[in-house]
C-alpha cells in the first residue's frame, strides 16, 4: 500500500497516528503523553521494556502517572503478533469480515485480548476518540514487517474502531514507517551555551493543506507542547 492517498482535518477527535523518533526516552515520552492526553483525558499506554536496561526517570515519571489499568507494560516478545496470523495486511484489507471478528483478530494478533476489548470493545467509528501509545515500539520490531504499506492496514484498523495510535521508537525508523499519519524527529540544539530539544515534522499534512501539522514545521519541544496541551 505505498503511496496510499492520506487524508488529513485540523481536528484532534479524528482518528489518526503518530510516531515520535530521535531524542531522549523522556523527551519523546512527554510528547507522546501530550498527543495522547490532548485526544483522551484517558489513554492506554503499552510500554515495552527489557528488564536488563535500565529505566529512564524523566521517561517514567510519564509511565508513572498512568492509572495501572490503562497502563500495560510489556517484554517485547510479548507483542508478538501469532505465528498463525502471519502478515497483517491479509486479514485486515478483507472486506467479508465483521467488526467483531476484527476485534477478535487484532486481540490475537497482538496477544493482548484484555487490551483491545477495553480500547476497542462495543465501539465504532462514531465513537469518541480512544488512543494509545506504543511506547519504544521497535523493541518488537523483529517480530513485525518492515517493509512501506505492511502496518497501514494495522493503523486503518484501530482508526475504525475511533482510536489513534501513538507509537515511539528509540531508533532511526524503518521503510514502514511511512505507514503513519505524523512522525516527529526530535533533535537536540545548542542555543545560547544551553541545549533545547527541537521537534521537525517530518510527514504530516503537506504544505498549505489543512492538518493537525504540516511538513516541515519545527518547533522547541517546550512550545510544541504547549500548544497541544493548549495552553501556547
Amino acid at each position: 500500500m505505498p503511496g496510499a492517498q492520506r487524508r488529513y482535518a485540523r481536528n484532534w477527535s479524528i482518528p489518526t497516528s503518530f510516531g515520535v523518533w530521535g531524542g531522549t526516552p523522556g523527551a519523546r515520552a512527554r510528547l507522546a503523553w501530550a498527543i495522547a492526553h490532548r485526544i483522551d483525558t484517558e489513554p492506554y499506554w503499552l510500554q515495552l521494556e527489557v528488564a536488563s536496561e535500565p529505566h529512564d526517570p524523566e521517561e517514567y515519571s510519564v509511565v508513572n502517572q498512568i492509572p495501572s489499568h490503562h497502563l500495560f507494560p510489556l517484554h517485547p516478545e510479548e507483542f508478538a503478533p501469532q505465528a498463525q496470523q502471519s502478515n497483517v495486511a491479509t486479514w485486515f484489507l478483507r472486506t467479508d469480515m465483521q467488526p467483531g471478528d476484527r476485534l477478535n483478530r487484532l486481540a490475537d494478533f497482538t496477544r493482548l485480548p484484555l487490551l483491545a476489548q477495553r480500547l476497542l470493545g462495543d465501539r465504532s467509528s462514531y465513537s469518541p476518540t480512544k488512543a494509545l501509545v506504543i511506547a519504544n515500539a521497535n523493541r518488537a520490531e523483529a517480530l513485525y514487517p518492515r517493509e512501506e504499506g505492511e502496518l497501514r492496514p494495522f493503523f486503518e484498523a484501530i482508526n475504525e474502531y475511533a482510536a489513534t495510535v501513538i507509537i515511539t521508537v528509540t531508533n532511526v525508523p524503518g521503510p514502514n514507517v511511512k505507514d503513519v499519519d505524523y512522525v516527529f524527529h526530535l533533535t537536540e540544539v545548542e542555543r545560547g551555551g544551553q541545549t533545547a530539544v527541537r521537534a521537525t515534522c517530518e510527514q504530516g499534512a503537506p504544505k498549505n493543506v489543512p492538518g493537525l501539522f504540516t511538513v516541515d514545521e519545527r518547533r522547541d519541544l517546550e512550545v510544541l507542547l504547549d500548544e497541544i496541551r493548549g495552553t501556547g
